[in-house]
């Protein structure tokens, strides 16, 4: 039996042969000859057909992730390789601003993501399954061409610091989520025929709602006339790179980004200590102060790692653990932890620069729903333009802030 994926690709070729047809009718000013109305009764009666297989296969595999989560087992994602190679982002485009409507696998898609959002999108829709984390596929491993959605996604999660760090990303969810978060039980010594203490856990909450990061990029009518994909990529590329870029100066940052997520450090409840006055092995004191404040509020557990400003790099690679002995940093590893750099944290050019180290097994990152792509044929029209516009729904959450500890490290 096919998946769904490889149904609505057949369904898609199917739908292209249609167009032809009808393309061809239309350039020559005439009705359809006898063969061209034998052919395309034929294909309409393939496409009635393999709506009722995906329509089945679609509900097959919705029981089979539902049993799977119901058992707590984990589900694996689909190879979309095959189904989304024939994407275009140019040909939706193109589509789009000549005032049609999208046709073959690109409408195949839009309407996926409809379904994903619940509801009717401008533009072009790019369903999630089309930006799942593939493995690497390169030309030396796969005869199968990366896709400028692929571009979109591998930029992301390269570019991302966010996707390094280990944060528990949730994927992607069609609501407002709230995650209960257990409180630390009540547990103590008694004696034998005592009265036992109340045990039970308060449950905290974290709470995802949807931010919208948008942003837009400028298409030359000329680039938009080819058909290749390295510029389809490119334009996917920056998109992700730049989507990426804003996710972690709001996630990483000193303070809050204005109409975004709050930062990890603005939790409340984050840990703070007093920093050493500079001078010889102040920066190492930073640091090493810092894994001892966690400790001493709940130990060392999860996923513990430093992101620091950029500021800080070059002293924290000169810093040593034990004098002209051992390096505070070395093979990426910061005092024994993973060690992150980013230009999000707040910083003073040859004075300070702040930094963070905790788990970050306790940010929860969610998106809602699928991407959407608004074309915009008239505001860059006057420079031979089409403006395409990004949108896209993230929010993420800190379960407890005492799960950080945030300083200001000084250089000077």
């Amino acid at each position: 039996m096919k998946s769904s994926i490889e149904l609505k690709e057949l369904r898609s070729d199917f739908v292209s042969k249609l167009e032809v047809i009808k393309e061809t009718c239309q350039a020559e000013e005439r009705d359809l000859n006898s063969e061209e109305n034998t052919e395309m009764d034929s294909l309409l009666k393939k496409v009635d057909e393999i709506d009722v297989k995906i329509e089945r296969a679609e509900k097959v595999e919705t029981e089979i992730r539902n049993n799977v989560k119901l058992a707590g087992l984990p589900v694996q994602k689909v190879n979309t390789e095959k189904a989304t190679r024939g994407w275009s982002l140019f040909k939706a485009v193109r589509e789009v601003s000549n005032g049609g409507q999208l046709t073959g696998l690109e409408a195949e898609m839009h309407q996926e993501s409809e379904k994903e959002a619940r509801k009717s999108l401008q533009g072009i829709g790019i369903p999630t399954m089309m930006k799942e984390q593939r493995g690497i596929i390169d030309q030396g491993t796969s005869a199968i061409a990366p896709t400028a959605v692929g571009a979109y996604v591998d930029s992301l999660s390269a570019s991302g610091l966010y996707n390094r760090v280990g944060i528990n990303d949730l994927g992607t969810v069609a609501a407002d989520t709230v995650l209960p978060i257990a409180g630390g039980s009540a547990v103590a010594w008694a004696a034998e025929n005592a009265a036992s203490a109340d045990g039970g856990a308060d449950f905290g909450k974290v709470t995802l709602s949807p931010n919208r990061l948008t942003g837009y990029a400028d298409l030359s009518n000329v680039i938009l006339a080819q058909n290749g994909t390295a510029a389809e990529a490119s334009v996917m590329t920056d998109m992700g790179r730049n989507m990426a870029t804003q996710i972690d100066a709001a996630m990483f940052g000193s303070s809050n980004v204005t109409s975004a997520p709050g930062c990890i450090v603005g939790t409340s409840g984050t840990l703070t200590f007093t920093e050493a006055t500079f001078g010889s092995g102040s920066i190492a004191s930073d640091m090493l102060e810092a894994i001892q404040t966690v400790a001493d509020d709940h130990g060392l557990d999860g996923n513990l790692s430093f992101v620091n400003s950029w500021e800080l790099y070059s002293a924290i690679k000169k810093e040593a653990q034990v004098s002209s002995t051992y390096p505070l940093y070395v093979d990426d590893r910061l005092a024994g932890y993973p060690g992150y750099f980013s230009s999000a944290p707040a910083s003073s050019a040859g004075a300070s620069g702040d930094g963070m180290f905790g788990d970050f097994g306790r940010v929860y990152f969610a998106q809602f729903g699928p991407s959407n792509i608004i074309v915009d044929p008239y505001s860059a029209a006057g420079t031979g333009c089409v403006r395409l516009i990004m949108n896209n729904y993230f929010d993420w959450g800190v379960a407890s802030g005492a799960s950080f500890v945030k300083y200001t490290t000084l250089t000077a």
